[in-house]
């Protein structure tokens, strides 16, 4: 039979005395309750108090754990912000590749050189109406300070080079501008034009910069040269590279040498100072099949004249 402690039985008689034994709650025990009434009932066999203390506790933190769980609901997900389409940006026009060489290639003197009387003009150039070509110096103000005609050194039909000397008179150095072009058979007008800007000098030393061959300023790609146009309509395509903002000018020139239609056409470049193309409209009226002439010119913004000009002669019809 098992003894019971002398410290326990002491302590029952004197909480009996006391009338301070009550009876055991009828309803379940909380996790709490239980703990503490397991302790006080098996505390004379310290291993059973303790597996009863760790089970209570256990059970106490696996209930508070399962109230935690089903009390914090998820995070709500936020969907993904959706995509915000990017400002479209302008596209800049394609570059353009003139592949052709200069008609009339001036090669000296060059841009920014010095000369004096007479300075030797030369270069190469494509076949022209009988080899024939014009060299001429025109100040700021357009005002023609020397001229002379010379010839391509190369059998018609032929590209060849080109040689003269030009004597002309100042009284101080001025800016002017060494024109050499074609002209007409038909009524005497420009058909192909190139020029070089210089300073002209009194005396002193010339200056002459070696000038570096250059591709064609401006190519009409249609219409072709000999072309017969009709419809009173005269579609124009081209490449062609703008002194000033962009711009050229487009005319069309009858069998007399009048100008019959004229307009400022803008040539679209990647950027300033680069070649481009340019598309333009022509109206015209004619009753039968006539000759005509259809310009492309670069006036200067530093003279009154032009620094290039191109033109291929066609047929118009009704």
């Amino acid at each position: 039979m098992k003894k019971v402690p002398t410290i326990s039985l002491f302590l029952f008689i004197f909480l009996v005395g006391c009338g301070r034994v009550a009876e055991a709650p009828s309803s379940t025990p909380t996790a709490d309750t239980a703990v503490a009434t397991a302790t006080i009932v098996v505390a004379d066999t310290p291993t059973a108090a303790a597996t009863a203390t760790a089970a209570a506790t256990a059970t106490t933190a696996a209930t508070a754990t399962a109230a935690a769980t089903s009390t914090v609901a998820p995070a709500a997900t936020e969907p993904p912000p959706s995509p915000t389409a990017a400002a479209a940006e302008p596209t800049a026009p394609p570059p353009v590749t003139i592949g052709e060489d200069e008609a009339i290639a001036i090669l000296a003197p060059g841009i920014t050189s010095r000369v004096t009387s007479p300075v030797r003009v030369s270069g190469e150039a494509d076949s022209t109406f009988e080899q024939n070509l014009v060299v001429r110096i025109v100040g700021i103000e357009g005002q023609e300070l020397a001229f002379a005609p010379t010839t391509i050194a190369a059998d018609l039909g032929q590209r060849g080079p080109f040689e003269v000397e030009l004597p002309f008179t100042v009284q101080e150095e001025q800016q002017a501008w060494i024109q050499v072009f074609s002209t007409s058979a038909r009524d005497g007008g420009i058909t192909h034009l190139n020029s070089v800007a210089v300073t002209l000098a009194a005396s002193g030393e010339p200056n002459i910069v070696p000038a570096t061959p250059q591709p064609e300023r401006i190519v009409i790609d249609q219409p072709a040269a000999g072309d017969t146009v009709s419809g009173g309509v005269l579609e124009v395509s081209g490449r062609g590279l703008a002194s000033f903002e962009q711009t050229l000018i487009i005319e069309l020139i009858d069998e007399e040498g009048s100008v019959i239609e004229t307009h400022p056409l803008t040539v679209l470049a990647p950027d300033l100072g680069e070649p481009g193309a340019f598309t333009a409209q022509l109206a015209y009226s004619a009753g039968d099949t006539t000759p005509a002439r259809l310009v492309v010119r670069d006036p200067s913004p530093a003279f009154d004249g032009d620094v290039h000009l191109a033109s291929v002669e066609l047929f118009l019809e009704p």
